[in-house]
């Protein structure tokens, strides 16, 4: 088995700054962080492309395999320190600039474990907590990225229902984690452009407070 004891590096570098996008399976995360994604001034990561980036013959990258393997999520500590080496690589390729872009984060922290080993790398600015009420629609809507992305596991009735336990158990409690003022609750139970604006409204006051322009 590949493990990896080595402790959290230290917090040297840069402090990321940073809004988090909080949202049960199927609420929308994915789409609005791709809609963001095309903003100049905004760089957005998920936690799944950031294992997907992942290659499979470096020691993250292998030790992501492993536990991928046997269904199992990567334990909090490692996922942490993959992301550490994933943010630094996206400076040194020069797409992510800390002074000029507002990091946008979806799907990490996952649970308040990893918002933990996180607080001394990121200044959460704001949170936005997408909340749909009707769950049978976000599994509609799962069920569908399945046909259109033809993504196998989505397809799966017990498996989507198992994500959305997940998710009840150990990332919603990231509401109650972070300050309630930092807290801004959109309805994502709409069109996708209104909730891009909703996220907005939240969002760009802090851009124009915090952040140089970005270079156009």
């Amino acid at each position: 088995m590949i493990t990896d004891k080595s402790p959290l590096p230290e917090a040297t570098g840069p402090c990321y700054q940073a809004v988090l996008l909080v949202g049960p399976p199927g609420v929308g995360k994915g789409t609005q962080g791709k809609m963001l994604a095309q903003i100049p001034g905004i760089f957005h990561i998920s936690s799944g492309d950031m294992f997907r980036e992942l290659d499979r013959n470096s020691k993250f990258g292998r030790i992501f395999q492993e536990y991928a393997g046997i269904g199992k999520l990567v334990p909090d500590d490692m996922t942490i320190k993959i992301w550490q080496d994933y943010m630094a690589a996206k400076i040194r390729d020069e797409v992510y600039n800390p002074k000029s872009d507002l990091l946008i984060l979806d799907g990490i922290p996952r649970n308040i474990t990893q918002a933990n080993l996180m607080a001394p790398f990121v200044q959460v600015f704001k949170v936005i907590y997408m909340v749909c009420e009707d769950r049978e629609v976000m599994f509609k809507r799962i069920r569908g990225r399945s046909l259109k992305e033809h993504r196998i596991d989505d397809a799966e009735e017990l498996v989507v229902r198992y994500r959305w336990d997940v998710y009840k158990r150990e990332t919603e409690p990231l509401i109650d984690y972070y300050p309630q003022e930092r807290v801004r609750i959109v309805d994502a139970n709409t069109i996708a452009s209104d909730v891009l604006h909703q996220i907005l409204s939240a969002i760009v006051p802090v851009q124009k407070k915090y952040f140089e322009p970005p270079v156009m």
